[in-house]
């Protein structure tokens, strides 16, 4: 298996995992919960699978495959604001004194965040 399909699979799987996230975030605020232990560890689990596709997209930009991109910086934009979504949304949100309402912006900062990496999949084409 290449690297370049290893960074496609990671991307696809990214997408699953942060659309599901952002499912579990919904379904927690709609029972009246707020974010738990548990969806504190997958969003870092996330997060790490995030920077993983980052290091291995920008080894794959730095030994030139980037060229086979019709706009690879659009493409580095968006890996760009995946990888720094999650922390700066739960940063900002995670003040919040409400646990419904972090529960809510949360959940809207990963849907936001499963449309940025559906948009950077279909840059690539």
């Amino acid at each position: 298996m290449s690297l370049v399909e290893i960074h496609s699979r990671l991307a696809s799987t990214a997408s699953l995992f942060i659309g599901i996230l952002a499912l579990w975030a919904l379904f927690l605020r709609l029972r009246g919960r707020g974010l738990d232990s548990s969806w504190v560890g997958a969003a870092v689990v996330g997060e790490l699978l995030l920077i993983a596709q980052g290091l291995l997209g920008a080894y794959l930009y730095w030994i030139g495959l980037g060229v086979v991109l019709p706009r690879p910086f659009l493409h580095i934009l968006y890996g760009v604001v995946s990888v720094i979504t999650l922390p700066a949304a739960y940063t900002y949100f995670g003040q919040l004194e409400d646990e419904r309402v972090k529960t809510m912006a949360m959940a809207l900062a990963c849907a936001f965040l499963w449309g940025i990496l559906q948009r950077a999949s279909f840059v690539a084409y």
